[in-house]
């Protein structure tokens, strides 16, 4: 017997879902917004991966999600949609992120007991429960539940 299928109950989570369907094993969706109103809708996908995404991956994904968007009728009215990476000034927001940034420096607030923090360091290592920050001569191991913003630094 096959299990009834789920539908997604917001705009964003039918988006995520038609999105899921469309990318492969190597990228991941980091987040969906959809803004606006009826008639004049913005759809915002960022998609990340193990490896950088190419502008041809990301026009191929947009085209067939705008393709199940119009079949599927998600979205009332005109839309504008926009599928990009999140890029370097937008925050980390999943675990799976933190890998492809090892030896680049991070800005990082965190929970530390009863207190928050916030630290700046290079990534040492990472794996599914935590990022290993080196700050100054010391190292911090800093749990993904207790994070609360982290952003890469850029250079400049």
């Amino acid at each position: 017997m096959t299990e009834p299928v789920k539908i997604a109950a917001t705009p964003e989570e039918r988006v995520r879902s038609l999105v899921e369907e469309v990318i492969d094993a190597s990228m991941f969706v980091v987040e969906v917004i959809v803004r606006g109103r009826k008639g004049s809708r913005v759809v915002e996908v960022f998609l990340d991966g193990d490896e950088p995404l190419s502008i041809e991956t990301l026009a191929r994904v947009s085209r067939e999600v705008g393709f199940l968007l119009d079949v599927e009728e998600v979205i009332d009215g005109k839309y504008r949609l926009n599928v990009s990476s999140p890029g370097l000034d937008r925050p980390l927001t999943l675990p799976r992120q933190y890998k492809k940034h090892v030896g680049r420096t991070l800005r990082v607030r965190f929970r530390d007991g009863e207190n928050e923090r916030t630290v700046k360091g290079k990534v040492l290592e990472t794996d599914e429960d935590a990022v290993v920050i080196a700050v100054g001569k010391e190292e911090l191991r800093i749990p993904f539940t207790e994070m609360i913003r982290a952003k890469v630094e850029l250079p400049w």
